[in-house]
C-alpha cells in the first residue's frame, strides 16, 4: 500500500528493526509466529510511530514471554515498542467475528506483514480469522442507520430551533462518524482505530466513496461561525447520503410528529383513557 501522508517516511528503519528483533524473539520458547503491524504493516511511519509486533505463542509460554518483550515507554535508537505477545491457542479457538476477533483486531492484523512463522501456522490462521460475514454487515449496517439518522436529522433541527450553534456542530461531527462506519460496513472494510484513523480507508482510496472525503470532512475544515452556515452544512450531509444510497422516510421533526399523531389516533381505547387529560 502507497503511504498517502506527508512527513519522513521512516518505514524501512522500522521494517528492519522488526526484522532483527522477530529473529531475536522466534528464538525464545512457545513462539508460533511473529507479525508486523503499525508503520510495518502500512509501509509508512514517522515520529509519531511505534514499532508494532504481535507474538503468537503457546498459552503456556505468554505470561514468560510477556514480561520479556512486551515493556512499554521504551524506545531505542528512535524507535519505540509496542510488542503485544498474544496466545495463539486463544486466537486460534475464538469465533470470527467475536469479542476476540473484533473488528478493530481484524482491521490491526489484516495490515501486517508476517516477520517469522512456523509452519504457515500465522498464514492460515489469519486467512481463517479475517472474514466478515453478511450476518456481521447487516447488523452494523442497521445500526450506523440508525445513529445517523438521529445525528444528522433530529439533532440539528432541535439545536438550531434552541439557538445553540457548537451542539449542533457536536452532532454533525459524530453523524459524520456514523456515515464513515455505514460506509465501511457496505464495503466490507473493517473499522480502524476510530480515534486514530477515521477516515483510514478514505485516505488510503481504498473504498468507491473516497471520492466524497472533502463533502464529509466540511465539518471539521470550513469556518462554521453561524447556525445558518452549519445548517447548510447539514443539507449538504444529507444530500451525500442520499447520493451513497442512505435514505429514511422521515426527514424532519415535524414528520416524526405528524407520524405520532396518526399513530396516536389507532390506539385503543384503554390507553386513550391512560394517556389524556383535560
Amino acid at each position: 500500500m502507497k503511504a498517502p501522508y506527508r512527513g519522513r517516511n521512516r518505514y524501512r528503519t522500522f521494517l528492519k528493526a522488526g526484522e532483527v528483533i522477530s529473529r531475536n524473539i522466534s528464538r525464545m520458547d512457545g513462539v508460533v509466529g511473529i507479525v508486523g503491524g503499525g508503520a510495518i504493516g502500512r509501509q509508512f511511519g514517522d515520529r509519531f510511530s511505534d514499532l508494532d509486533l504481535t507474538v503468537y505463542a503457546h498459552s503456556d509460554h505468554v505470561k514468560s514471554l510477556d514480561k520479556v518483550v512486551s515493556i512499554g515507554w521504551i524506545e531505542y535508537k528512535g524507535v519505540d515498542f509496542d510488542i503485544v505477545v498474544a496466545s495463539y491457542e486463544k486466537a486460534l479457538g475464538a469465533k470470527s467475528p467475536s469479542k476476540y476477533w473484533t473488528q478493530l483486531r481484524r482491521w490491526d492484523q489484516q495490515n501486517t506483514q508476517i516477520m517469522y512463522d512456523t509452519g504457515d501456522r500465522v498464514k492460515d490462521l489469519l486467512k481463517s480469522k479475517l472474514v466478515y460475514p453478511d450476518s456481521e454487515q447487516k447488523k452494523l449496517l442497521r445500526k450506523y442507520h440508525q445513529e445517523t439518522h438521529e445525528y444528522i436529522v433530529f439533532f440539528p433541527e432541535m439545536w438550531a430551533e434552541r439557538g445553540w450553534l457548537y451542539n449542533i456542530v457536536d452532532s454533525l461531527m459524530k453523524g459524520v462518524q456514523t456515515i464513515v462506519l455505514w460506509i465501511y460496513a457496505r464495503n466490507k472494510a473493517f473499522e480502524p482505530f476510530m480515534p486514530k484513523w477515521p477516515f483510514f480507508h478514505f485516505e488510503n482510496n481504498s473504498i468507491p466513496e473516497s471520492k466524497y472525503l472533502k463533502r464529509l470532512t466540511r465539518v471539521y475544515t470550513d469556518p462554521i461561525k453561524t447556525i445558518r452556515a452549519a445548517m447548510r452544512i447539514r443539507e449538504d450531509l444529507l444530500e451525500l447520503c442520499g447520493d451513497i444510497g442512505m435514505r429514511w422516510e422521515v426527514y424532519s421533526t415535524e414528520q416524526a410528529q405528524e407520524r405520532c399523531r396518526k399513530n396516536w389516533r389507532k390506539v385503543s381505547e384503554d390507553t386513550r383513557k391512560a394517556l389524556t387529560w383535560k
